[in-house]
């Protein structure tokens, strides 16, 4: 009883409960003989659509397709037909019986059953196959009660790529956020630094680089030693599939040096005096570097080619430096000079 009551209440809901609710108030109090034809109308609509569904019909379906077990040694390199159009015969049963299940599960496309392994065994890379010579395949897939007529395409087109394999570097792809006073102390890695890829040759022609995915670290103060995946890529395969990613992080605190200054294309014979001739550098260094710093480290010049161009001031600019620091100042940036003959 529960059951006929939810069914009710369901039907309540809809247009025919009220069409019928309406024809019962207007015509079933005065006339039962209303019901008794419209009873009767249902009865034979029904008969009908069963007789017309026990009959035989050549109709088109439209059927998804999914290609399964292809050549395992090539890589399809083709858009393959997502949909066939099959013109079928069967009674309207199998035809409607059909069409449901389609709605649900795809037409399955065995790739080396169906063409009997000859992709797999040849060494080409391009194949047609007419489709009229799977149709009986098809069919008994589909139905035995069932006859596929034609398809449409009229041709499948394979067409595959030699699959290959090639050593790539990796690149790591983050964002640093470190907190105050602490800075990058070394350089940064991945173990291992490049990884072997496998897949079609034509893309690993264009593959230089391989890159992680995307990893935010927020206020670091201490070293980063973290496994990341790599990024995928459609139809190419990394071995390994992550790699660990290191990041050296030092607490810095400043320094000072006081390093010389050499004249760089200066002419035999000739004594350009500097004013003055040392100056003084401020910058960050990783605690763990800062007793290893010293001034012969440092290697400052300045061109004799702005003396040629009569300028008054000579730009101080750093040569070579140590790895690793940070926020370098020079005091003073530009200096005097004078020729001695």
């Amino acid at each position: 009883m529960s059951a006929l009551f939810f069914i009710f209440a369901a039907v309540k809901t809809n247009w025919v409960y009220k069409t019928f609710k309406y024809l019962r108030k207007v015509y079933f109090r005065n006339d039962k003989r209303v019901a008794a034809y419209l009873v009767c109308v249902a009865i034979a609509t029904v008969f009908w659509f069963l007789n017309a569904l026990s009959k035989s019909y050549t109709v088109k379906l439209v059927v998804p397709v999914k290609y399964v077990d292809l050549p395992n040694n090539k890589t399809l390199a083709n858009n393959m037909p997502a949909d066939f159009e099959l013109t079928i015969e069967a009674h309207g049963f199998t035809i409607l019986r059909q069409e449901l299940a389609f709605l649900f599960i795809p037409l399955e496309f065995n790739v080396n059953e169906l063409t009997n392994n000859r992709m797999t065994e040849s060494n080409k890379s391009y194949f047609e196959f007419p489709s009229r010579q799977f149709l009986t395949e098809l069919s008994y897939q589909i139905s035995n009660d069932l006859k596929i007529l034609s398809i449409s395409p009229d041709t499948l087109v394979f067409r595959f790529d030699k699959m290959g394999q090639k050593r790539v570097n990796v690149k790591p792809n983050f964002r640093l956020d470190l907190k105050k006073q602490y800075q990058v102390s070394g350089d940064i890695t991945t173990i291992p630094e490049s990884v072997i890829v496998n897949g079609p040759q034509t893309m690993l022609d264009t593959l230089h680089l391989v890159s992680t995915k995307r990893e935010i670290f927020d206020q670091v103060e201490e070293n980063i030693h973290v496994e990341v995946p790599l990024n995928r890529v459609n139809e190419l395969f990394f071995e390994p599939k992550s790699v660990i990613l290191n990041i050296p992080v030092e607490e810095y605190t400043e320094a000072e040096q006081t390093v010389p200054v050499t004249v760089v294309g200066q002419p035999e014979g000739m004594t350009v005096k500097l004013f003055p001739s040392k100056v003084k550098l401020k910058f960050l260094v990783g605690l763990s570097r800062f007793s290893d710093i010293h001034p012969e480290d440092f290697r400052l010049n300045v061109s004799y080619s702005d003396i040629l161009e009569g300028k008054l001031r000579l730009k101080v600019k750093t040569e070579s430096k140590p790895p690793h620091l940070y926020d370098l100042k020079i005091t003073p940036e530009d200096i005097e000079y004078l020729i001695e003959n």
